[in-house]
């Protein structure tokens, strides 16, 4: 082995696929151990190969066959400086999931001026990123086996999904990101008076649970709790960065859609963005107003900006005679900053506050439009987690527990309001959080009753860092605040 690595470093020979195919498969390796749940569908798969390894390779090729014509005393230049730069590219978009434009220039006036000195060395450098390769591969092996391979599904067949629909009004589940609840709204960190969006959402027939709690505190993990109506306690925090399965659990076959679909309902998912598609999932819902060639591949960018609203109209003048089940997610409110940007709490905070009052009005012009057009339905407004306002970024939620009861309510006081006939008021009352929204929903139009404490209303949170690494109970079934790790 020793001698080959010699034979190559002195060879006066140039291997194109040295400075494509390692750099790329080394990228892939990288995007998939630390990005998995982002890309991994098998149409991100060839993506990533034709984008990484075949696109670099018939560039070189090009570029080689034209220096060796032209330029056969410089092809180490080349070969120099495509590494250089191919590889940076690939690194900006592997690390960052995009470009970094004014990096990758810099680096690429560099590369190309070094190897006017010390081309020759290149070899050196593909040798250095072979041996990175070759540990990339241990490391997602690593991971796959014990993160992927090994992990069990956590979600079960739940009662519900037997029941028989005795009444099929058409549901409407709109769900403003991160909107904040009262009790976050008027505590110390919001100080935000929405005393008369309740009162327009009263005036329109609402019941709104005040003290409502997501049960976790991100779209994904809180959503997958809601669409199954069961727990999956962060799977004891299997994935660091996002729940595994979770966009296929809440746009595909989840025991929430199985229930509405054996109950001859048809479901439609209309999205502002596609955060929910970023991997690409196989979904159930009968109709989306986003085509899959909308989506972005191979680094996944969720930004559509979809005019949501005209979509979901034209979805509901165009329905059928079926009953309808109308899941409407709109990126706003949002939350503060996900890293650090060097702005302050106060600044971002005001931004969240800003964010918010915009999506007021949308929020009541659907409103209006589905008590026009479909007087006799029941209307859900759930947000799916708060706004984090009160933090330098989300992420320092994560970062260690914390006993301050404000910042736990703007993690997870989030907006709840239904409009439904008078007796589904008794399911409502006994809605404190994300996952007990479908079992009672679907209890009431089955015509079920459902034992009072029969579901884990609290709210959870994964410490991602530290010694204190684990899931913690932010508040009770109750509602009330408490810190307690989780075994």
């Amino acid at each position: 082995m020793k001698d080959r690595l010699l034979q190559y470093l002195k060879s006066q020979r140039h291997l194109w696929w040295t400075i494509t195919v390692i750099p790329g498969v080394y990228s892939i390796l990288y995007l998939y151990t630390n990005n998995f749940t982002l890309v991994n569908s098998w149409h991100q798969v060839m993506m990533c190969v034709l984008a990484f390894v075949l696109l670099p390779v018939i560039e070189i090729l090009i570029l080689d066959a034209a220096f060796k014509k032209w330029l056969p005393a410089h092809r180490d230049k080349l070969y120099w400086s495509y590494l250089i730069i191919n590889f940076s590219i690939l690194l900006s978009l592997t690390i960052y999931l995009g470009w970094r434009w004014k990096a990758l220039i810099l680096i690429a006036v560099i590369a190309i001026a070094l190897s006017f000195f010390i081309a020759q060395h290149y070899k050196k450098l593909v040798l250095l990123i072979a041996f990175m390769t070759v540990v990339a591969f241990y490391q997602f092996g690593h991971f796959y086996i014990e993160r992927v391979v090994s992990r069990e599904d956590w979600v079960t067949t739940q009662e519900f999904e037997s029941y028989k629909f005795t009444k099929k009004p058409n549901v409407y589940l709109i769900q403003p990101d991160g909107f904040i609840g009262k009790q976050a709204a008027t505590g110390p960190i919001y100080d935000l008076d929405l005393s008369a969006f309740y009162n327009e959402l009263e005036q329109r027939g609402f019941n709104i649970n005040h003290d409502y709690h997501s049960s976790y505190h991100s779209t994904l993990t809180s959503n997958s709790a809601l669409f199954t109506g069961q727990h999956h306690y962060f799977e004891q925090g299997n994935m660091n960065n996002e729940l595994y399965g979770a966009r296929e659990i809440i746009v595909e076959e989840n025991p929430v859609l199985k229930t509405f679909k054996s109950n001859g309902y048809q479901t439609n998912l209309i999205l502002q963005h596609s955060y929910l598609l970023l991997n690409f999932p196989d979904t159930a819902y009968d109709y989306i107003n986003v085509d899959e060639d909308e989506l972005s591949a191979p680094i996944p960018d969720y930004f559509l900006d979809k005019d949501y609203a005209a979509d979901f109209k034209d979805a509901v003048n165009n329905a059928n005679a079926l009953p309808q089940f109308y899941f409407v997610e709109i990126l706003q409110p949002g939350h503060i900053t996900t890293t650090p940007n060097g702005s302050e709490p106060q600044e971002q905070t005001d931004i969240y506050k800003s964010q918010l009052l915009n999506v007021v009005p949308v929020i009541i012009d659907m409103i209006d439009f589905i008590k026009q057009k479909d007087p006799n339905s029941i209307i859900i407004i759930a947000a799916d987690h708060g706004g984090f306002a009160g933090l330098n970024s989300t992420g320092d939620a994560y970062a260690e527990p914390t006993d301050n009861v404000a910042i736990k309510q703007s993690i997870f006081s989030a907006l709840f309001a239904v409009n439904a006939p008078t007796d589904f008021q008794s399911y409502q009352s006994s809605i404190k959080s994300s996952v007990a929204v479908f079992p009672n929903l679907i209890s009431y139009l089955a015509d079920k009753k459902i034992a009072k404490d029969s579901l884990d209303q609290s709210s959870y949170i994964f410490i991602n860092k530290g010694a204190d690494r684990g899931i913690f109970k932010y508040f009770d079934s109750n509602g009330n605040p408490v810190t307690q790790k989780v075994d």
